[in-house]
C-alpha cells in the first residue's frame, strides 16, 4: 500500500508521546515493504524535502507568532500540499492530529483531499479539547474554566469528531483512548482498534551493573556516588505532574530518604518548578536536564533507579513508560488514563492516586530504600516489556486498517 501520513508534528523533528508513534509508524511501515510519504510541519534548519529511512518527508512552512497564526498555518500548509499534487499517489490517507488532519479532509479539494476514493484512517492519540481545558485547571481533569475557553475547547471538540467521522477506521493506543472516542464520537468506536504501541528493545536496555549505571549519571552531570535517582522524562506543563514529583522528593528528604530527581524535557513551567524546587528545600537534589538528544535517552534512563510518572490527567499510554520499562526500570505512576494498562502485572512498579505527593513518595521509598527489592521491579519491567511491547502489534492493526478503508472505499463507489 501507499500511505500519505499527515501529521502536525512528528518524531523526530519534534518530541512526545503521539510524535514519537508517528515516526515510528511510517519508518516500520516502510520496513514491511509500503511506500510512505510523511507530510509535516517544517521547523528551522530542516529541508522541504527529504528522504529519511525510507520515508519520504515532505515539509510545509508554520507562523509561531501566536497560536492563532499557527493554526492558520497549518491548515493552509496541508491545504496547500495536497491542493498542488505534488505528493506522491498514495491509496490510503492516514490521520494523526486533528489540526492537520481535519485540513486535509476539509471540503475543497476536490481529487486530491481524499485517497483510493475515500481510503483514510485515523490514529486517535488525545482529544484536544480536553487538553485546552487542562491547561486552565492547572493540569487536572475537572475545574472551572474561563467562557472563552470553553468556546476555544467547543471548537476544537467538533475538529476531533471530524477527523473521527472521517475516517472509515481507527487506531488506538489504550482501552481509555477508546472511551475517549467512543465520548467523542459513539459511532466510531465501532470501527476503532485497540493496538498498543511498541518501543525498541534493542536500544533501549538495562544498565549492566551499578557501575554502569554511575558511570551513566556522570555522563549528565548527576550524582554518581549511588545516590537513588528519581527520572521524569515530560512536558514541562501542569498536567504532567511533575510540581508533585518534586513535592514528593521533599516528602522523602524529610523522612530521611536520600535520593535526587532528574527531570528532562521543555515547557512552560521551567522556571516555576525550579522556583518550586529551590523553595522545597532541594537545592542541589533536582535537576532540570532541558531536552535531552534522542540518542542520549538510552543512557538517560541506565542512570536511573526508578521511572516516575506523576500525570494529573489524560494519559493516552505512555511511551516514556514504555522506555522506562524496556531500560529495566520500576515505575510508579499516577491512576490516570492508560497507565494502570501499561503497568497491569508489572510486579514491583505502582499506581497512586494523582495530585498527591505523600502517596507518591509511600510508593517510592521501598524501590528507594531496599536495593534487592528494586533490582527484583527492574527485572519485572524489562521482562514486562520484552513480552509486551513489541511493534509487530500495532503495525498490523495499522496494516489491517487500511486495507479495510480501501475495501470500504471500493465497496461505496
Amino acid at each position: 500500500m501507499r500511505f500519505l501520513s499527515v501529521a502536525t508534528f512528528a518524531w523526530p523533528d519534534h518530541y512526545g508521546g503521539a510524535e514519537r508513534v508517528i515516526g515510528e509508524v511510517a519508518t516500520r511501515l516502510v520496513q514491511r515493504g509500503h511506500e510512505v510519504t510523511l507530510l509535516t510541519s517544517c521547523i528551522d534548519g530542516l529541508p522541504e524535502r527529504e528522504l529519511r529511512d525510507g520515508v519520504q518527508v515532505r515539509r510545509y512552512a508554520v507562523d509561531r507568532a501566536s497560536p492563532v497564526r499557527f493554526y492558520r498555518s497549518v491548515f493552509a500548509g496541508v491545504r496547500e500540499a495536497l491542493r498542488s499534487g505534488s505528493l506522491p499517489p498514495h491509496d490510503v490517507l492516514h490521520l494523526h492530529q486533528m489540526l492537520s488532519g481535519v485540513a486535509a479532509v476539509a471540503p475543497g479539494l476536490g481529487r486530491h483531499g481524499t485517497a483510493g476514493g475515500g481510503a483514510v484512517i485515523g490514529s486517535f492519540y488525545a482529544p484536544y479539547n480536553e487538553e485546552y481545558l487542562a491547561r486552565f485547571r492547572d493540569g487536572h481533569a475537572a475545574g472551572d474554566v474561563p467562557w472563552s475557553a470553553r468556546a476555544v475547547s467547543a471548537v476544537l471538540r467538533h475538529g476531533d469528531r471530524a477527523l473521527l467521522r472521517a475516517s472509515r477506521q481507527v487506531v488506538v493506543l489504550s482501552r481509555f483512548s477508546l472511551g475517549q472516542v467512543a465520548g467523542l464520537l459513539p459511532s466510531a468506536a465501532a470501527r476503532t482498534t485497540i493496538a498498543a504501541p511498541g518501543v525498541d528493545l534493542v536500544r533501549f536496555t538495562p544498565a549492566p551493573d551499578r557501575t554502569a549505571a554511575r558511570a551513566a549519571a556522570d555522563v549528565f552531570g548527576l550524582p554518581s556516588d549511588g545516590t537513588p535517582l528519581l527520572l521524569s522524562v515530560r512536558r514541562l506543563v501542569p498536567r504532567m505532574g511533575l510540581a508533585d514529583l518534586i513535592e514528593a522528593a521533599a516528602i522523602l528528604g524529610a523522612r530521611g530518604v536520600r535520593c535526587h530527581v532528574a527531570i528532562a524535557g521543555t515547557g512552560e513551567e521551567r522556571d516555576a518548578l525550579a522556583a518550586r524546587a529551590a523553595a522545597a528545600g532541594l537545592a542541589g537534589r533536582c535537576s532540570f536536564l532541558g531536552r535531552v538528544a534522542e540518542e542520549r535517552l538510552p543512557e538517560l534512563y541506565r542512570a536511573a533507579s526508578a521511572f516516575v510518572l506523576p500525570t494529573r490527567c489524560l494519559e493516552g499510554f505512555g511511551m516514556a513508560t514504555a522506555e522506562a520499562l524496556a531500560s529495566g526500570l520500576p515505575v510508579v505512576a499516577t491512576e490516570v488514563g492508560a497507565n494502570a494498562e501499561l503497568l497491569a502485572g508489572v510486579s514491583g512498579s505502582a499506581l497512586v492516586p494523582p495530585a498527591d505527593p505523600a502517596a507518591l513518595a509511600d510508593a517510592l521509598t521501598p524501590l528507594l530504600t531496599d536495593l534487592d527489592a528494586a533490582a527484583r521491579a527492574g527485572r519485572a519491567a524489562r521482562a514486562h516489556a520484552e513480552a509486551r511491547l513489541t511493534w509487530n502489534g500495532h503495525i498490523d492493526a495499522v496494516e489491517q486498517a487500511g486495507e479495510r478503508a480501501l475495501a470500504a472505499a471500493g465497496a461505496g463507489k
